[in-house]
């Protein structure tokens, strides 16, 4: 792999019983070396994503924050801009807006929102992402597109970071296309198109991220790639934790991996930390993938390997 980035570790935290659970819960992330908290964007049992990171925010100095992922219909992107600068100021210069095309159907339709097919999601999110890089960095931005047309807009207060980071991801080749060639950070999911396989396969990784080579064409070496991983069990016989998550039915109903898809994929790392940090060194090397997410629920096994591995 030609870039190789320095690695950067993410915890996606999502709700707590209390206002101080949660607080408590930033401060440990941020104890415990991760150099990112990030919410995903539901209707469900979850903390308002930016409104959660504002709080987090408060308490803490050096973690950044990040949302994996906004859904763009959601929000308009020019408030999305100024809610985005505000946060940005408030957390001193740490913020990442991790933003994506939407996907959840029945959320639109909790919502009163068309849910389009996802070509003319990916469109507008693309428009979005202009308008909202834009607006960040300049003083006054007109724009007309097919789908926002925004006439002297203008964002108070301003960033602290110029740019400020975009992540965007996806598992097919449009989405990871245009993340390709409007993001800073581009996050690689379990495939999304209509399959036989369970995406987990590490060949299928790899050929998700030369879609995103393809399409980012000379900036590619300017990316930072991301993997959010789908499960993590530190303990000492690996193949042994990779037949009890194969025999685990997906509750969507896709694909169940093979054994040895986990054992060999970047979406899953088991084994003892020894062995996970092989894992982690191999698919920087062999993919190029330096930023990976892992969830609360697996962020304190991972401590010890976040601790070593971080800015190497």
């Amino acid at each position: 792999m030609a870039h190789s980035r320095k690695f950067r570790f993410a915890v996606q935290m999502t709700h707590a019983a209390t206002g101080k659970e949660w607080l408590d819960m930033a401060r440990q992330a941020e104890a415990d070396g991760f150099a990112v908290l990030s919410l995903p964007d539901h209707l469900g049992d979850q903390f308002a994503p930016l409104i959660g990171l504002a709080a987090a925010a408060a308490v803490t100095s050096k973690i950044r924050f990040s949302n994996f992922v906004l859904a763009n219909d959601l929000r308009n992107p020019g408030m999305l801009a100024k809610e985005i600068a505000t946060l940005d100021v408030l957390s001193a210069g740490r913020v990442e807006l991790g933003i994506g095309a939407g996907w959840d159907g029945p959320e639109y339709k909790a919502l009163g929102i068309q849910f389009d097919n996802a070509g003319k999601r990916i469109e507008r999110l693309a428009e979005s992402v202009t308008v909202i890089r834009r607006a960040l960095a300049e003083d006054k931005v007109s724009f007309a597109g097919k789908h926002y047309t925004m006439e002297n807009l203008s964002i108070r207060p301003r960033p602290v970071q110029q740019p400020v980071p975009i992540l965007m991801g996806g598992g097919g080749p449009k989405m990871l296309g245009v993340a390709a060639r409007n993001a800073d950070i581009v996050g690689i999911a379990l495939g999304s198109r209509p399959r036989e396989t369970s995406g987990y396969a590490r060949a299928e990784v790899a050929e998700q991220v030369k879609w995103v080579r393809d399409a980012a064409g000379a900036r590619f070496n300017d990316l930072e790639l991301n993997i959010r991983l789908a499960a993590v069990a530190v303990e000492a016989d690996r193949v042994t934790a990779a037949k009890r998550i194969a025999a685990t039915p997906s509750p969507t109903g896709a694909v169940t991996p093979t054994v040895e898809e986990l054992l060999t994929s970047p979406f899953v790392f088991l084994g003892t930390e020894a062995e996970i940090e092989a894992q982690i060194l191999r698919t920087r090397e062999e993919l190029g993938i330096s930023y990976f997410t892992v969830s609360y629920r697996h962020s304190s096994m991972f401590r010890g390997i976040v601790q070593r591995l971080t800015g190497k």
